[in-house]
Protein backbone atom coordinates (compact mmCIF):
# COMPACT_ATOMS: atom_id res chain seq x y z
CA UNK A 1 0.00 0.00 0.00
CA UNK A 2 1.26 3.90 -0.61
CA UNK A 3 -0.85 5.22 1.98
CA UNK A 4 -2.69 4.48 5.18
CA UNK A 5 -5.48 6.20 6.35
CA UNK A 6 -6.24 5.76 9.93
CA UNK A 7 -9.71 6.49 11.89
CA UNK A 8 -10.63 7.40 15.19
CA UNK A 9 -14.06 7.06 15.92
CA UNK A 10 -16.38 7.68 19.07
CA UNK A 11 -20.19 8.62 20.09
CA UNK A 12 -19.11 12.09 20.16
CA UNK A 13 -17.11 12.32 17.01
CA UNK A 14 -14.46 11.21 14.72
CA UNK A 15 -11.23 12.16 13.12
CA UNK A 16 -9.28 10.70 10.13
CA UNK A 17 -5.41 10.99 9.36
CA UNK A 18 -3.75 10.13 6.02
CA UNK A 19 0.05 9.57 5.96
CA UNK A 20 2.30 7.79 3.33
CA UNK A 21 3.86 4.56 3.53
CA UNK A 22 7.18 6.20 5.10
CA UNK A 23 4.97 7.68 8.12
CA UNK A 24 4.56 11.44 6.46
CA UNK A 25 1.36 13.03 7.59
CA UNK A 26 -0.44 14.23 4.26
CA UNK A 27 -3.78 14.92 5.73
CA UNK A 28 -6.06 15.24 8.99
CA UNK A 29 -9.57 16.28 9.44
CA UNK A 30 -11.96 16.07 12.14
CA UNK A 31 -16.04 14.72 11.53
CA UNK A 32 -19.19 13.53 13.66
CA UNK A 33 -20.21 10.83 15.41
CA UNK A 34 -19.07 7.59 14.57
CA UNK A 35 -20.52 5.15 16.45
CA UNK A 36 -22.70 2.45 14.07
CA UNK A 37 -24.62 1.91 17.13
CA UNK A 38 -26.18 5.84 16.93
CA UNK A 39 -27.52 4.76 13.14
CA UNK A 40 -25.29 3.08 10.55
CA UNK A 41 -26.37 5.74 7.79
CA UNK A 42 -25.16 8.67 9.74
CA UNK A 43 -22.38 7.04 11.09
CA UNK A 44 -20.97 5.53 7.84
CA UNK A 45 -22.03 9.04 5.98
CA UNK A 46 -19.53 11.02 8.85
CA UNK A 47 -16.02 8.68 8.52
CA UNK A 48 -16.51 8.64 4.85
CA UNK A 49 -16.43 12.59 4.68
CA UNK A 50 -13.53 12.80 7.75
CA UNK A 51 -11.54 10.28 5.41
CA UNK A 52 -12.42 12.22 1.90
CA UNK A 53 -11.26 15.57 3.64
CA UNK A 54 -8.11 13.90 4.54
CA UNK A 55 -7.75 12.83 1.17
CA UNK A 56 -8.42 15.94 -0.45
CA UNK A 57 -5.89 17.68 2.07
CA UNK A 58 -3.29 15.15 0.89
CA UNK A 59 -4.14 16.08 -2.64
CA UNK A 60 -5.03 12.43 -3.32
CA UNK A 61 -6.80 11.43 -6.54
CA UNK A 62 -9.39 9.09 -7.49
CA UNK A 63 -6.96 6.33 -8.72
CA UNK A 64 -4.56 7.03 -5.71
CA UNK A 65 -8.11 5.57 -3.52
CA UNK A 66 -7.36 1.96 -4.69
CA UNK A 67 -3.68 1.80 -2.50
CA UNK A 68 -5.05 3.55 0.50
CA UNK A 69 -5.35 0.53 3.03
CA UNK A 70 -8.09 1.99 6.06
CA UNK A 71 -7.90 1.62 9.44
CA UNK A 72 -10.67 1.89 11.66
CA UNK A 73 -10.77 2.32 15.53
CA UNK A 74 -14.64 2.96 15.86
CA UNK A 75 -16.48 2.61 19.27
CA UNK A 76 -19.64 0.38 19.19
CA UNK A 77 -17.69 -2.37 17.27
CA UNK A 78 -17.26 -4.73 19.84
CA UNK A 79 -19.87 -7.24 18.68
CA UNK A 80 -20.05 -9.08 15.40
CA UNK A 81 -23.29 -7.97 14.10
CA UNK A 82 -21.31 -4.20 14.12
CA UNK A 83 -17.87 -5.08 12.76
CA UNK A 84 -19.94 -7.05 9.78
CA UNK A 85 -22.25 -3.75 8.92
CA UNK A 86 -19.09 -1.78 9.03
CA UNK A 87 -17.04 -4.09 7.04
CA UNK A 88 -19.92 -4.36 4.48
CA UNK A 89 -20.07 -0.61 3.71
CA UNK A 90 -19.13 0.77 0.46
CA UNK A 91 -15.70 3.05 0.31
CA UNK A 92 -13.43 4.00 -2.33
CA UNK A 93 -10.44 2.47 -0.42
CA UNK A 94 -7.82 -0.41 -0.79
CA UNK A 95 -7.84 -2.96 2.43
CA UNK A 96 -9.28 -2.47 4.93
CA UNK A 97 -9.27 -3.36 8.76
CA UNK A 98 -11.35 -2.54 12.38
CA UNK A 99 -11.06 -2.74 15.91
CA UNK A 100 -12.81 -0.86 18.39
CA UNK A 101 -11.51 2.45 19.24
CA UNK A 102 -10.15 1.31 22.36
CA UNK A 103 -8.03 -1.12 20.80
CA UNK A 104 -6.34 1.16 18.89
CA UNK A 105 -5.65 3.60 21.57
CA UNK A 106 -3.48 0.64 22.97
CA UNK A 107 -1.77 0.27 20.37
CA UNK A 108 -1.01 4.06 20.05
CA UNK A 109 -0.75 4.75 23.75
CA UNK A 110 2.00 1.68 23.70
CA UNK A 111 3.61 2.13 20.08
CA UNK A 112 2.19 -1.84 19.67
CA UNK A 113 3.99 -2.52 22.60
CA UNK A 114 2.44 -4.12 25.93
CA UNK A 115 0.56 -2.20 28.26
CA UNK A 116 -3.12 -1.34 29.19
CA UNK A 117 -5.41 1.42 28.51
CA UNK A 118 -8.97 2.83 30.18
CA UNK A 119 -10.72 5.05 27.56
CA UNK A 120 -12.72 7.39 29.18
CA UNK A 121 -14.94 9.28 26.77
CA UNK A 122 -18.37 9.45 25.39
CA UNK A 123 -18.42 5.64 26.33
CA UNK A 124 -15.82 4.15 28.45
CA UNK A 125 -13.39 0.84 28.04
CA UNK A 126 -10.60 -0.84 29.42
CA UNK A 127 -7.98 -3.05 27.03
CA UNK A 128 -4.72 -4.69 27.57
CA UNK A 129 -2.43 -5.61 24.95
CA UNK A 130 -0.17 -8.58 25.82
CA UNK A 131 1.93 -11.24 24.37
CA UNK A 132 0.24 -10.26 20.99
CA UNK A 133 -3.23 -10.43 22.50
CA UNK A 134 -5.76 -8.06 23.28
CA UNK A 135 -7.79 -8.92 26.54
CA UNK A 136 -11.17 -6.25 26.48
CA UNK A 137 -12.95 -5.40 29.84
CA UNK A 138 -16.29 -3.34 29.37
CA UNK A 139 -17.75 -1.24 27.05
CA UNK A 140 -20.27 -2.70 25.83
CA UNK A 141 -22.75 0.18 24.75
CA UNK A 142 -24.60 2.91 27.06
CA UNK A 143 -26.78 2.12 28.92
CA UNK A 144 -25.82 -1.17 30.22
CA UNK A 145 -22.28 -1.05 30.41
CA UNK A 146 -19.71 2.22 29.88
CA UNK A 147 -19.28 2.63 33.33
CA UNK A 148 -17.27 5.97 34.30
CA UNK A 149 -17.69 7.47 30.95
CA UNK A 150 -19.47 11.08 30.01
CA UNK A 151 -22.73 9.27 29.27
CA UNK A 152 -22.66 7.18 32.22
CA UNK A 153 -21.67 10.59 34.36
CA UNK A 154 -24.48 12.42 32.78
CA UNK A 155 -27.15 9.69 32.85
CA UNK A 156 -26.80 9.62 36.77
CA UNK A 157 -26.87 13.27 37.09
CA UNK A 158 -29.72 14.04 35.21
CA UNK A 159 -31.56 11.16 37.39
CA UNK A 160 -30.22 12.70 40.24
CA UNK A 161 -31.94 16.07 39.63
CA UNK A 162 -35.05 14.97 38.58
CA UNK A 163 -35.35 13.02 41.63
CA UNK A 164 -34.36 15.79 43.52
CA UNK A 165 -37.65 18.10 41.34
CA UNK A 166 -39.34 15.26 42.91
CA UNK A 167 -38.17 15.71 46.79
CA UNK A 168 -36.82 12.24 46.82
CA UNK A 169 -32.94 13.54 46.62
CA UNK A 170 -31.16 15.61 48.14
CA UNK A 171 -30.65 18.36 45.91
CA UNK A 172 -27.48 20.90 45.51
CA UNK A 173 -26.38 23.33 42.98
CA UNK A 174 -25.55 21.21 40.23
CA UNK A 175 -28.92 19.84 40.76
CA UNK A 176 -30.54 22.62 40.73
CA UNK A 177 -28.43 23.88 37.86
CA UNK A 178 -29.50 20.96 35.63
CA UNK A 179 -33.40 21.31 36.70
CA UNK A 180 -32.80 25.03 35.40
CA UNK A 181 -31.52 23.79 32.25
CA UNK A 182 -35.25 21.53 31.98
CA UNK A 183 -36.83 24.80 32.99
CA UNK A 184 -38.07 22.92 35.93
CA UNK A 185 -40.44 20.85 34.40
CA UNK A 186 -40.69 16.94 34.88
CA UNK A 187 -42.12 16.66 31.40
CA UNK A 188 -39.09 18.56 29.79
CA UNK A 189 -36.76 15.51 30.96
CA UNK A 190 -38.54 12.88 29.60
CA UNK A 191 -39.23 14.82 26.09
CA UNK A 192 -35.30 15.22 26.10
CA UNK A 193 -34.58 11.62 27.01
CA UNK A 194 -36.89 10.05 24.51
CA UNK A 195 -34.29 11.30 21.86
CA UNK A 196 -31.07 11.72 23.45
CA UNK A 197 -28.12 10.07 22.28
CA UNK A 198 -25.12 9.09 24.60
CA UNK A 199 -23.22 11.98 23.45
CA UNK A 200 -25.68 14.12 24.59
CA UNK A 201 -25.88 12.58 28.25
CA UNK A 202 -21.58 12.99 27.92
CA UNK A 203 -22.59 16.94 27.81
CA UNK A 204 -23.13 17.35 31.29
CA UNK A 205 -19.59 15.85 32.36
CA UNK A 206 -17.90 19.12 32.08
CA UNK A 207 -20.84 20.41 34.39
CA UNK A 208 -20.14 17.91 36.83
CA UNK A 209 -16.04 18.63 37.10
CA UNK A 210 -16.65 22.26 37.12
CA UNK A 211 -18.78 21.85 39.93
CA UNK A 212 -16.58 19.89 42.21
CA UNK A 213 -13.68 22.35 42.10
CA UNK A 214 -16.71 24.30 43.58
CA UNK A 215 -17.24 21.18 46.12
CA UNK A 216 -20.94 20.51 45.01
CA UNK A 217 -21.57 17.34 47.55
CA UNK A 218 -23.55 15.76 44.45
CA UNK A 219 -20.75 16.45 41.32
CA UNK A 220 -17.87 14.74 44.17
CA UNK A 221 -20.49 11.90 44.80
CA UNK A 222 -20.50 11.01 41.25
CA UNK A 223 -16.58 11.73 40.46
CA UNK A 224 -16.15 9.53 43.15
CA UNK A 225 -18.11 6.71 41.79
CA UNK A 226 -16.41 7.02 38.49
CA UNK A 227 -12.80 7.14 40.22
CA UNK A 228 -14.47 3.47 42.14
CA UNK A 229 -14.87 2.03 38.31
CA UNK A 230 -11.77 3.45 36.84
CA UNK A 231 -10.27 1.40 39.91
CA UNK A 232 -12.03 -1.49 39.05
CA UNK A 233 -10.75 -1.02 35.28
CA UNK A 234 -7.10 -0.64 36.39
CA UNK A 235 -7.23 -3.54 38.62
CA UNK A 236 -8.34 -6.51 35.85
CA UNK A 237 -6.03 -4.94 33.53
CA UNK A 238 -2.92 -5.80 36.30
CA UNK A 239 -4.57 -9.38 36.36
CA UNK A 240 -3.99 -9.65 32.59
CA UNK A 241 0.02 -9.26 33.51
CA UNK A 242 0.25 -5.58 32.30
CA UNK A 243 2.93 -3.47 34.18
CA UNK A 244 1.36 0.16 33.35
CA UNK A 245 -1.86 1.70 32.64
CA UNK A 246 -2.74 5.03 30.65
CA UNK A 247 -6.00 6.94 30.72
CA UNK A 248 -7.35 7.89 27.47
CA UNK A 249 -10.01 9.55 26.08
CA UNK A 250 -12.14 13.12 26.81
CA UNK A 251 -12.31 12.83 30.31
CA UNK A 252 -8.39 11.24 31.21
CA UNK A 253 -7.21 14.88 32.19
CA UNK A 254 -10.44 16.14 33.95
CA UNK A 255 -10.58 13.27 36.52
CA UNK A 256 -6.80 13.45 37.24
CA UNK A 257 -7.30 15.33 40.41
CA UNK A 258 -9.80 12.58 41.66
CA UNK A 259 -7.30 9.58 41.41
CA UNK A 260 -5.94 7.99 45.01
CA UNK A 261 -2.29 7.90 44.86
CA UNK A 262 -2.08 4.08 44.97
CA UNK A 263 -4.06 3.99 41.45
CA UNK A 264 -1.21 6.83 40.39
CA UNK A 265 1.71 4.45 40.76
CA UNK A 266 0.38 2.56 37.52
CA UNK A 267 -0.12 5.31 35.09
CA UNK A 268 1.58 5.87 32.12
CA UNK A 269 1.66 9.05 30.01
CA UNK A 270 0.58 7.62 26.51
CA UNK A 271 3.07 7.64 23.37
CA UNK A 272 0.68 8.22 21.01
CA UNK A 273 -2.91 8.67 20.47
CA UNK A 274 -5.85 6.56 18.91
CA UNK A 275 -5.30 7.75 15.31
CA UNK A 276 -1.30 6.73 15.64
CA UNK A 277 -2.99 3.43 17.01
CA UNK A 278 -5.38 2.87 13.60
CA UNK A 279 -2.58 4.07 11.62
CA UNK A 280 -0.42 1.22 13.10
CA UNK A 281 -3.15 -1.32 13.02
CA UNK A 282 -3.37 -0.61 8.92
CA UNK A 283 0.52 -0.98 8.82
CA UNK A 284 0.35 -4.62 10.30
CA UNK A 285 -3.07 -5.40 9.33
CA UNK A 286 -3.40 -7.09 13.17
CA UNK A 287 -7.76 -5.96 12.86
CA UNK A 288 -10.99 -7.81 11.30
CA UNK A 289 -11.14 -7.71 7.34
CA UNK A 290 -13.84 -8.45 5.16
Amino acid sequence: MHFLLGVDGGGTSCRARLEDRHGRILGESRGGTANPRTGIRQAWDNIMQTCLEACRQGQLSSDDMQHVRLGLGLAGTNQSYERQLILSQPHPFGETCLLTDAHTACLGAFNGGEGGIVILGTGSCAVSFIAQRFHLFGGWGFPISDQASGAWLGLHLVSHALAALDQMQPSSPLAEQVAEHFGQQRENFVTWQNQALPRDYASFAPWIYAAARQHDPLALELIQHQVEWIERFVRQLLHTGCQQVALMGGLAEAVQPWLPPSLLTYLAIPQADALAGAILMARQQLGYRP
